[in-house]
């Protein structure tokens, strides 16, 4: 193919350019200018913005990367949640699962969505906000301005020094705890 002095003078300096650019891939040579190293796999460039994805090539222009799996990038703010894309705009993710943005203060409670404006989280369990102080006891809630959480159960909270004493309530400035027992 090359037979004219000035074609191979042409073809030799290419093939020397290609030869000097090799690089290795673990026990592979390959060129660089074409090709890349993902994870000790070669893979051809291609797109606008090569990357590599654990031993496989995307173009990271239309795609990304997710936990090792390839997803198509879309919507206004592409994201990842676990091995899924989705659009961070108008969704998030919530320990693996994707649930829509909804409400003042979108949160997660496990893998539910809810608003935190109006409920809160209690180990796992959404519950409305309530009363002036809300809280949890396990996965009820409560206001703890007026009740108590007692070893997971909600007690009134009466006396001078409310307490409580295993599951139950009492104002510790006229009895004791002994044991989980009132003495």
């Amino acid at each position: 193919m090359c037979k004219s002095s000035l074609l191979v003078f042409v073809c030799l300096v290419s093939w020397t350019a290609t030869v000097m650019s090799q690089s290795a891939c673990g026990t592979t040579q390959y060129n660089p200018t074409f090709s890349m190293c993902c994870s000790g796999v070669v893979q051809p460039k291609s797109g606008i913005t090569p990357s590599c994805c654990g031993t496989k090539g995307y173009d990271a222009t239309f795609y990304m990367c997710c936990s090792g799996t390839i997803q198509p990038r879309s919507g206004l703010q592409p994201s990842c949640c676990g091995t899924l894309g989705y659009d961070a705009k108008f969704y998030m993710c919530c320990s693996g699962t994707i649930q829509p943005l909804s409400g003042l203060q979108p949160s997660c409670c496990a893998t539910k969505g809810y608003d935190a404006k109006f409920y809160m989280c209690c180990s796992g369990t959404i519950q409305p906000l309530s009363g002036l102080q809300p809280s949890c006891c396990g996965t009820k809630g409560y206001d703890a301005s007026f009740y108590m959480c007692c070893s997971g159960n909600i007690q009134p909270r009466s006396g001078i020094q409310p307490s409580c004493c295993g599951t139950i309530g009492y104002d510790a400035a006229f009895r004791k705890c002994c044991n989980g027992q009132l003495c």
